[in-house]
Parts: C-alpha cells; sequence; structure tokens
C-alpha cells in the first residue's frame, strides 16, 4: 500500500540534514522548517483531494479511508512520513543545539 513517492521527501530531509552539519545552523533549521511545512500542505493536499469513492457501491463508508481515492491516500501519507521525520531529526538537533551551547558558556565563563 505504501508507494515509493512516499520516501521521497524524508530521504531529501535526511540527506539535507546530515549535509547541513558542515555548514552553518541556520540551514538545518531551514531545511526543518520547510519540510514540516511541505509535510503539513501534503497533508492538506490529501486532505482537500478525496475524489471519488474507491468503491462506487459504498455509500456509508464506515472508515474514512475506504471513501479516498488512493491519490489523496498517498499524499497523506507522504505528509505524515515526512513530519515524522522532521521531529525525529528534531530531537538530536537541540540535542546538540544545547550542548553547543553549554559548550560555548563555558568557555566564555573560564578565566583565561
Amino acid at each position: 500500500m505504501i508507494s515509493d513517492y512516499v520516501w521521497i521527501l524524508p530521504t531529501v530531509t535526511t540527506a539535507g540534514w546530515i549535509a547541513s552539519w558542515w555548514g552553518p545552523r541556520w540551514i538545518r533549521w531551514s531545511l526543518l522548517s520547510t519540510s514540516a511545512v511541505i509535510s503539513v500542505l501534503c497533508v492538506a493536499a490529501g486532505g482537500v483531494e478525496k475524489g471519488s469513492p474507491a468503491d462506487p457501491t459504498a455509500v456509508g463508508c464506515s472508515p474514512p479511508i475506504a471513501c479516498m481515492d488512493w491519490r489523496a491516500v498517498y499524499w497523506l501519507e507522504a505528509g505524515l512520513f515526512g513530519f515524522v521525520c522532521c521531529v525525529v531529526l528534531l530531537i538530536p538537533t537541540i540535542v546538540a543545539e544545547i550542548v553547543n551551547w553549554n559548550e560555548n558558556r563555558a568557555t566564555a565563563d573560564s578565566p583565561g
């Protein structure tokens, strides 16, 4: 059920995030922010593009996903996987920023 296209956003985000550690930190934060916005837009596009029901005989679809066209499901999956990827990468980014901030503060406070 999961298409290969769903993995494009998380793969690009992860590759850019890894490469951003050799550059300024604003690149890392910009990449995560942009990827999160794109993920939310993918989820919104999937929510708007419900299309015709997958089963034309289903009038009262019990699970809402049964009434959706598969293209909308792929948009939703891409957005959700991209957003989860951003949250997972956000955790080590915040930890690294805190460690870096503490090291800089300790260096500035030490006499010498």
